[in-house]
């Protein structure tokens, strides 16, 4: 992947059990790992803060349960270079959103409605891990929560920076792997993270600057 896709492939191994670190370094992933799980907002503030680090231009976010193939990689790319993109996020509603577990979709659908009716926020799949992000964005916002909703504050933040926020459609394989996701329990999460976005509005340099 890390040849025919991108340049560099960071693995965080958030506190996994079943060798996860030990497999990604033998494929040449710059492995970063957490001595306990913390969680996939913790996962992403370290591999994000890693890539900052080294200074990647675009930086890939993609789920380690294999459902995101890699393939769509360039998607994302010329998103960014041919749509002025800053976030592009992979939608799963632009091909088969039916094969969704229901546990999902019903979280996926209620999350992403809120966001665009509260913040503009202009996305169909708003729990999709599949993103890329600009420098610029990383440099300016902040993966706050350790949970998942740190991906619904990551889009919040990006939108009240005046990032500019794109789409392009992603396929999923679902297979035999466990939801770590808990429709009521994190539908709550999510609520309480709506609110508290309400409340809590982060300064951010402007784009010009």
């Amino acid at each position: 992947m890390s040849q025919r896709y991108c340049d560099r492939v960071i693995v965080v191994d958030d506190g996994s059990t079943d060798g996860t670190g030990s497999i990604a370094a033998a494929t040449g992933a710059l492995v970063l790992s957490h001595p306990r799980n913390l969680g996939k907002g913790a996962a992403l503030r370290t591999g994000l803060g890693k890539a900052l680090n080294l200074d990647c231009p675009i930086t890939i976010t993609l789920d380690g349960d294999g459902q995101h193939d890699p393939r769509s990689i360039p998607r994302f790319v010329q998103a960014i270079q041919e749509k002025d993109a800053d976030v592009v996020v992979g939608s799963r509603y632009a091909t088969l959103a039916e094969a969704m577990p229901f546990a999902r979709r019903l979280s996926n659908l209620m999350t992403t409605k809120a966001l665009r009716l509260l913040y503009g926020v202009p996305v169909t799949d708003s729990q999709s891990g599949y993103r890329a992000f600009t420098k610029r964005v990383l440099r300016t916002i902040r993966v706050r929560s350790n949970g998942f909703a740190a991906e619904t504050e990551m889009l919040i933040d990006a939108k009240r920076a005046g990032f500019r926020i794109a789409e392009v459609p992603v396929a999923t394989s679902y297979g035999e792997e466990k939801s770590k996701i808990r429709a009521l329990r994190d539908i709550a999460r999510w609520v309480l993270t709506l609110i508290r976005n309400l409340l809590y509005r982060p300064r951010f340099l402007s784009q010009n600057e």
